[in-house]
C-alpha cells in the first residue's frame, strides 16, 4: 500500500466519511471488541514552570505568572482524593526540566532537598506507588534513559506527544517557536529509550498546529512508521487543537469534524492493530459522533481534578457518555493507565506488576469490586 497516496486520498478524496469510518469501525471492533476504555484519573500538575514555551499553552507559567512546585503534601493530597474516588490513574503533569530555564525552579527544588525535576518527580511517583491505591503516569517531557529507568521502578506507563513532525514549527511566529524540546527527532529519541527500556508509552499528534495538507499527510505518514517500528508504544493519541484565550494560536482554527473524523478512520487503518487510539472526549464538540470512528478509548478522565492543559473544556458526566456508548452496541469499561497486552514482567518492574496484578481480572482490567 502506497501510504502517501491513501492518505491523500482518504482525507482529501472523494470517498465518503462513512465508508471509510465504517471501515476503521470494523477494524477496531475486530481488534478491541466491543469495549470503548478510559482511565479514572487525577491530575498531578507537580510544576507548572517550563523551560519551553509554545504558542498554544496555558499551561506553563513563569515565576512572575505564579508557576511553582507542589510539595509532597500536596501531591499526596491529590492522590489521596483520587483514590477515595476510584481512580487507577495520578497523571503527574509537569514542564520539561525547568531548572535548566529559571534559577527559581532550581531554588524551590533546592528547599525541597533535591537538585533536579527528574529527582523530584521519582520520588513523588515512588511515595505514590508505596502508600496510595493508584498508579502513577509520568508526562515529564523529554526522558533520558536513566530517567526512564527510574520512572519504570514505580510506574506501569509513561506519556510523551510527538505533536508533528514538521520542521516549519520551530520557525519564528509558529507554534513551537520557543521550544527546543519540541525538536522531533529529540522526541523520538526518547520513544526510543522507551523501547530500550522496556516502558509502556502514549504518544500522538496535535490536530490543527500545522498548516499544510502536505504537513498532515507527512504527519500521519511519520507516526504510523514509528508504530511500526517502536514496540512501546501501547497507545496514540490523536488530539485536536484547541483555540485558547491569551495564547499567540487564539485565533488559529480548529479542525473540523468531518476532516478529524476522516484523520481517525485513515490513522486506525494505518495504525498495527494492538495499538490502542484515543480521542480525547472533552475537547470534541460532539462525543456520540466519534463513537464509531475506529476508536477504542478516551484516555484519563477525573471525577475530582480539571484537565489542567485544557482547562476550558470540562469532562464529560460519565453517565451521560456510558449511555453513549451504549446507544452504538458498545460499552464503557475502566482500564489501567497500563493496557493489558504490556501487563507483564518484560513490560513492567517487579513491584509495579506485583501491583498492578493485584487489582486486574483475568483479562487485565480492573476487578469490579
Amino acid at each position: 500500500m502506497n501510504n502517501k497516496k491513501f492518505i491523500n486520498e482518504s482525507l482529501f478524496g472523494s470517498r465518503t466519511t462513512h465508508d471509510l469510518t465504517s471501515q476503521a469501525f470494523e477494524i477496531k471492533k475486530n481488534n478491541f471488541g466491543s469495549n470503548i476504555t478510559y482511565s479514572p484519573k487525577v491530575f498531578i500538575p507537580l510544576t507548572t514552570l517550563c523551560q519551553d514555551s509554545c504558542a498554544y499553552c496555558t499551561f506553563v507559567k513563569s515565576p512572575n505568572e505564579g508557576g511553582t512546585y507542589l510539595n509532597m503534601q500536596e501531591v499526596e493530597s491529590i492522590a489521596l482524593v483520587g483514590e477515595a474516588s476510584g481512580c487507577f490513574e495520578a497523571l503527574f503533569t509537569l514542564g520539561d526540566k525547568p531548572e535548566l530555564k529559571w534559577k527559581f525552579a532550581l531554588q524551590e527544588l533546592n528547599n525541597f532537598g533535591y537538585s533536579s525535576t527528574h529527582e523530584y518527580l521519582t520520588a513523588n511517583m515512588k511515595n505514590i506507588h508505596e502508600n496510595y491505591n493508584i498508579f502513577p503516569h509520568a508526562n515529564p517531557g523529554l526522558m533520558t534513559s536513566d530517567e526512564i529507568s527510574e520512572y519504570r521502578k514505580y510506574s506501569p506507563s509513561g506519556g510523551l506527544m510527538l505533536e508533528s513532525f514538521s520542521p516549519q514549527l520551530l520557525e519564528q511566529g509558529r507554534a513551537h517557536y520557543k521550544a527546543k524540546t519540541k525538536r522531533i527527532e529529540l522526541r523520538i529519541e526518547t520513544l526510543n529509550q522507551a523501547e530500550i527500556f522496556r516502558y509502556p508509552m502514549t504518544t500522538g499528534l496535535l490536530i490543527g498546529i500545522t498548516e499544510t495538507k502536505e504537513e498532515l499527510i507527512n504527519d500521519i505518514i511519520e507516526l504510523v512508521k514509528i508504530c511500526k517500528a517502536n514496540s512501546s508504544i501501547q497507545e496514540i493519541i490523536l488530539q485536536n487543537f484547541r483555540a485558547k484565550m491569551n495564547t499567540l494560536m487564539r485565533n488559529n482554527a480548529e479542525v473540523t469534524n468531518d476532516l478529524f473524523l476522516r484523520i481517525i478512520a485513515t490513522v486506525r487503518i494505518l495504525l498495527p492493530n494492538h495499538i490502542s487510539l484515543q480521542v480525547p472526549p472533552n475537547l470534541l464538540s460532539d462525543v456520540a459522533i466519534y463513537l464509531t470512528s475506529g476508536i477504542n478509548d478516551f484516555g484519563g478522565i477525573s471525577p475530582k481534578t480539571i484537565d489542567w492543559v485544557n482547562p476550558d473544556h470540562l469532562w464529560p458526566d460519565i453517565k451521560n457518555l456510558e449511555e453513549s456508548v451504549l446507544n452504538t452496541g458498545q460499552s464503557l469499561k475502566k482500564r489501567l493507565p497500563v493496557y493489558p497486552n504490556f501487563i507483564n514482567n518484560e513490560w513492567l518492574s517487579p513491584l509495579v506488576f506485583e501491583k498492578v496484578s493485584n487489582v486486574i481480572d483475568s483479562d487485565g482490567y480492573p476487578r469490579n469490586e
